[in-house]
């Protein structure tokens, strides 16, 4: 016997379809009826977007945050992950989009902003917006960190602000340096800054010794 797949939803109209199928006269095959329904949370739907992205498989990734949103449209998480989908795409429009509905969510937050900010600078679009946003965000309540100084000082530096560039630059070294000595000394239970985080300083410092020489510091004595 021959069968074939219905896909309809809700389950009502799979039962009324179904219905009118074994009432029509000479009808002698019976469809076998599948309701699809999504059994995935938002969250799970976050975390299977997450292996994907960690995998590199960023299409799949994509697709997974946006089955989240349609679950759950205020899922924070969610918008800042799709929001870097974009931006490792180069889609800065969209990235940019997505970073200011999660900043709705939850206004001022640092990482939401600190993206937002690198959408800025990898398009060149923005600048000035992202600076006053991130001076905000470094300024406030756990704002010292040496991620979000490095990326000012990247805005700062855009920006034509040399002198001030430097000061977000070595502020964000230090501060780096000091939790790894912290760390190794078990004086704090904080993880050490990791050595990616102190070479992307190191070279946006030499980036802008390259476009400012005037800003690099003086050497030691």
């Amino acid at each position: 016997m021959m069968s074939e797949e219905v896909r309809l939803r809700p389950w009502r109209r799979a039962l009324q379809t179904l219905l009118v199928l074994l009432l029509a006269g000479g009808c002698s095959r019976i469809p076998r009826i599948i309701v699809l329904e999504d059994p995935l949370t938002a969250a799970e739907h976050v975390e299977l977007g997450v292996a994907y992205e960690r995998k590199g498989e960023l299409d799949l990734a994509q697709r997974e945050y946006g089955r989240a949103l349609r679950k759950d449209a205020k899922f924070y998480r969610a918008r800042v992950n799709l929001g870097n989908i974009f931006l490792a795409k180069k889609e800065y429009g969209k990235a940019r989009k997505e970073y200011l509905l999660a900043l709705e969510l939850r206004p001022g937050d640092a990482d939401a902003s600190n993206n937002l900010s690198w959408a800025a600078i990898f398009s060149g679009e923005g600048i000035g917006e992202a600076l006053t946003r991130m001076e905000s965000v470094v300024s406030g309540p756990n704002g010292r960190q040496p991620t979000l100084l490095d990326t000012l000082g990247v805005l700062r530096m855009r920006a034509n602000h040399p002198g001030e560039a430097e000061e977000a630059f070595a502020l964000a070294d230090a501060l780096c340096r000091q939790a790894g000595a912290a760390s190794k000394e078990g004086v704090s239970a904080a993880a050490p800054c990791p050595e990616e985080v102190l070479r992307e300083i190191e070279e946006h410092r030499g980036e802008l010794r390259r476009r400012f020489p005037s800003a690099s510091p003086a050497p030691a004595d």
